[in-house]
């Protein structure tokens, strides 16, 4: 007779534990996953070849297909179709605008000038500084132009127009972090699913039921 007593209590111990078990793997796939995707997504983030290099004084339309943060780099060493463009890494002053084609709206170019800011290829061939930035709430065909304040057409710059690369590492950061967010709910809905099976088991023995 106690023998049957305790094995209902022993089923739902092992359940608990089966529960325990089961969240604890799943969190730990879920984690894995997302840490091993950390790295392509910050390579994404910062792949420069996802800014549009402009020429400038000049202009240049661009499809612009997210909305979110954009940023606008002064390249002060860069190569466009074999030509190198070097100049001092201080920003020269340019008047910069952004439109949206269809509706002819100027979109604020804010200054957003942080030294620190910067990228560089391996071979340093390439490097930028942001200068400013902006926000696209609409997707849509856009035209960028930067001019001299004086009207000349002389010196060249090269400037880069894309996605802002802080905000897109915050992105790639924030998708692993979802990952270890949801790791860590998993496990603990799992843990408290055993520890109130544990719970029930034992009120019951103790109440002889």
């Amino acid at each position: 007779m106690d023998r049957q007593k305790k094995k209902p209590g022993a089923l739902y111990y092992g359940l608990g534990a089966i529960i325990l078990l089961t969240g604890c793997l799943v969190a730990t796939a879920i984690l894995i996953f997302g840490a091993r995707g950390l790295p392509a997504a910050i390579t994404e983030a910062y792949d420069l070849n996802r800014l549009t290099q402009i020429v400038v004084p000049g202009s240049a339309d661009l499809a612009l297909s997210r909305t979110g943060a954009y940023a606008v780099y002064y390249e002060h060493r860069s190569v466009i179709d074999g030509v190198e463009y070097v100049s001092g890494e201080t920003p020269p002053p340019l008047d910069c605008a952004l439109t949206m084609q269809a509706t002819r709206k100027e979109l604020p170019l804010v200054p957003d000038f942080v030294e620190t800011n910067e990228y560089s290829t391996k071979d340093r061939r390439r490097e930028g500084k942001l200068i400013m930035s902006t926000t696209v709430n609409e997707p849509g065909n856009y035209t960028f132009s930067c001019r001299h304040p004086d009207g000349s057409d002389q010196p060249k710059y090269v400037l880069a127009f894309g996605q802002n690369l802080f905000w897109e590492l915050l992105r790639a950061i924030a998708g692993t972090a979802g990952s270890i967010l949801g790791s860590l709910a998993i496990m603990f809905v799992a843990g408290f699913a055993a520890v109130a099976i544990s719970i029930v088991v034992a009120i019951k023995r103790q109440n002889g039921s």
